[in-house]
Parts: C-alpha cells; structure tokens; sequence
C-alpha cells in the first residue's frame, strides 16, 4: 500500500485552529462550505469531524445559530430602512418578496438548528413570532410605499 492510499483511508483530524477559523466564519456567514474553505479543509473532512465530535457538533450549532441570528438582524434593518422617492414600484416590491422568502429560510432553518425534527410542530410561541414578523415586515412595505406615493404624487 502506498502513502496516498494510507492517506485516503485515514481521516483528516481538524486541530483546534481549523475548528476556530471554520466556527469563526461559520458564525459569521452560517454558509458550511465557504467556511470549510476558510480554514483550509474539505466540506466532507469538516462533516466527517461533526459525526465524530460531540463537542464540535455543539459549537457548530451554537455559531450556526449565531451566524443565523445575525443574518436575521441584518434582514431586518434593511426591511427598516426608509424608502427614498428614487426607488421604483417594482423595486419595492422585490424588496418586499426578497425579505418574505428570507424569513421564510430562516424560521425553516430555526427549526433544525433548534433540533425539532421534521415530524415535531414548532411550539406555538415561535410560530407566533415568525408570524408577527412576517407580518410587520409586510406593514413595513406598505408604509414605505405609501410614502414613495405620496412622494411621487407630491412633486409631480
């Protein structure tokens, strides 16, 4: 048998310092494979260690859940900002759609990084949340509408 293929049938141990750059950048982009790629690794080496490690498939939830807090975060300020009179109608409305589906994605992905499985309901609370949200997000985009036509209407 030669080196490579000892190699081969040896897994990759991740140290301490690729975990810490893959968790880092994990938290940051909640996007598994580029931050496989920040720390140098293979997304298969990166979710064979998760298998392997308890402790690593804990932090690896707790930066997902990070990354996916702050992903929400930026969403939201964004879904705030004020419209100004030079943004379309039809721009609008693709901001609108834009931050329906996101919210969409992240209350699909706030269950699994929350460990409900497929077959549980989310408890009523959350859904609660995800619901007002969506909805204030839609009062938003009305009000930013309604002031771009008032706007428009006003400097016509």
């Amino acid at each position: 048998m030669t080196g490579a293929q000892t190699q081969k049938q040896t897994p990759l141990r991740i140290n301490a310092a690729i975990r810490k750059i893959f968790l880092t950048h994990l938290s940051e982009t909640s996007n598994v494979a580029a931050s496989a790629r920040a720390a140098g690794v293979s997304s298969s080496a990166i979710y064979a260690e998760r298998r392997r490690s308890p402790p690593f498939r804990d932090e690896w939830a707790a930066a997902l859940a990070e990354g996916y807090a702050r992903l929400e975060t930026d969403l939201l300020a964004e879904a705030m900002q004020t419209a100004n009179a030079r943004i379309s109608d039809a721009m609008l409305k693709s901001r609108a759609q834009k931050h329906r589906l996101a919210l969409a994605l992240l209350a699909a992905h706030r269950v699994s990084v929350k460990g409900i499985g497929p077959a549980s309901k989310p408890n009523a609370a959350a859904a609660e949340h995800i619901e007002m949200k969506a909805k204030l997000l839609g009062k938003l985009d009305n009000m930013r509408s309604q002031r771009f036509e008032n706007n428009h209407n006003g400097s016509s």
